[in-house]
C-alpha cells in the first residue's frame, strides 16, 4: 500500500469526504501529516503553499510526513520540501457548474457576492460586482484553476489552457471526478494499493437540500463562459479520467467492485448509523460529531447507534467525524505535550 500521499483538497468537491478517507488510512497506519502550524484547518490559504506553513517543518532537518491534505493553493517546489519524493499526488474535481452554485451559498460573505441577491444576477454582470484586487475574488471565479495554483483571471486562450492542463499533469499522478465518486474511489483504491475498507466512506459536509438550486440553461452557459478555465480542466479530466480507468481496471470490473463498495458502505450504515443516513444539524445528539455550519449551507451530520462497544464504535465513529474534529484529534495525538 502507497502510505505518501499529496491530495490537493479543492473546494466544494467531495474533498471533505476523500480527507476522512486519508485522516482514517493515517490514523490506522500511524503515518505522520503535514499540520497547519499550531494546528490550524488550512495552509495559510489562499497564499500560495509554502514548506514553513508545516508544523514541525524546519529548512535545518528536512523531516517528511506522509500526507498533506489540508487545504492549500498548489506550489509543487515547496510541497516538495515536506512529503518523500515518492509521494502520488492527487485530487477531485467537480463539475464548475455545481461548484459555483455551491461556493455561491457557502461563501455568501466573499466581496463579489455580498450585493447580489441571487447567482443569476451574479452571473447577468459579474464584472460589476467581481474585482480582481479583492483577497476572495477565487471563491467567484475559477476556484479550481485558483487552488491548483493557477491565475483565476488568466487569459483562456487555447495556447495557455494547454500549459495549463500539461502543467497539472506533470505534477499530479491522476484526477477524480466528484460526480462519479465511487468509480472514483475504485480508481484510488487501485492507485494507491489499498484494500476495500480503507476507501468506503459515508458523505461528509453535504449541505441539506432545500438550501440547492437548479441554474435555468441560459446561466449555466454564462457560468461556464465565466468560469471559462475551470471547465476546461473539468472536461479535460473527466475524459482522461475514464481512459485511465479503460486502462487501469476495465469497465466489466469497475462495475464489480463499485457493487461491492456500495454493498459495503450500506452494511456499515445499519450497523454504525441511526436511522438510514444524514440529518440536519440540529438533530445530531452527540455535539462532538456536529459539522461546522458556514455561510447559507445547513451542512448535514449522524448520529451513531447507541450501545456500540469497542473496536466497532471506533471505526464508526471515524467515519462520521466531521473534517475539524478529527483534524484536531489527530494533531493532538501527533503533536501530544512530551512528559516532564
Amino acid at each position: 500500500p502507497k502510505t505518501d500521499i499529496v491530495f490537493l483538497k479543492v473546494h466544494k468537491s467531495a474533498s471533505s469526504t476523500v480527507m476522512n478517507i486519508l485522516f482514517r488510512f493515517g490514523e490506522t497506519h500511524n503515518l505522520t501529516f503535514a499540520f497547519p502550524l499550531g494546528g490550524g484547518f488550512q495552509l495559510s490559504y489562499p497564499h500560495h503553499f509554502l514548506a514553513r506553513f508545516v508544523q514541525g517543518f524546519s529548512p535545518q532537518s528536512p523531516r517528511r510526513f506522509n500526507i498533506l491534505c489540508h487545504h492549500m493553493r498548489f506550489l509543487q517546489p515547496e510541497v516538495q520540501k515536506v512529503v518523500p519524493s515518492s509521494a502520488v499526488y492527487f485530487s477531485i474535481l467537480r463539475n464548475p457548474v455545481q461548484l459555483m452554485e455551491s461556493s455561491f451559498v457557502y461563501y455568501r460573505g466573499a466581496s463579489a457576492f455580498a450585493r447580489v441577491r441571487s447567482l443569476e444576477q451574479f452571473l447577468g454582470q459579474p464584472q460589476r460586482y467581481y474585482s480582481p484586487a479583492s483577497g476572495d475574488r477565487h471563491y467567484a471565479r475559477n476556484l479550481i484553476t485558483f487552488d491548483f495554483g493557477f491565475n483565476p483571471d488568466g487569459d483562456a486562450s487555447p495556447e495557455r489552457v494547454q500549459l495549463m492542463l500539461k502543467a497539472i499533469e506533470a505534477s499530479f499522478d491522476f484526477l477524480l471526478i466528484s460526480e462519479y465518486f465511487d468509480e472514483s474511489m475504485v480508481l484510488l483504491k487501485e492507485m494507491l494499493c489499498w484494500d476495500l475498507d480503507s476507501v468506503v466512506s459515508f458523505p461528509l459536509n453535504t449541505r441539506d437540500s432545500s438550501t440547492k438550486s437548479p441554474l435555468p440553461a441560459s446561466a449555466v452557459e454564462k457560468l461556464k463562459a465565466w468560469n471559462r478555465l475551470d471547465w476546461e480542466i473539468y472536461t479535460h479530466f473527466n475524459r482522461t479520467f475514464w481512459e485511465r480507468i479503460e486502462r487501469a481496471i476495465g469497465r466489466e470490473r469497475l462495475r464489480r467492485e463499485v457493487r461491492a463498495l456500495r454493498a459495503r458502505r450500506a452494511e456499515l450504515a445499519r450497523t454504525c448509523l441511526q436511522g438510514t443516513g444524514s440529518v440536519a444539524p440540529k438533530d445530531i445528539k452527540d455535539s462532538s460529531l456536529r459539522p461546522l455550519q458556514h455561510g447559507g449551507a445547513r451542512i448535514l451530520g449522524y448520529n451513531l447507534k447507541q450501545g456500540l462497544e469497542g473496536e466497532l464504535e471506533r471505526t464508526c465513529r471515524r467515519l462520521v467525524t466531521p473534517e475539524l474534529q478529527y483534524s484536531s484529534i489527530l494533531y493532538k495525538k501527533q503533536f501530544a505535550p512530551q512528559p516532564p
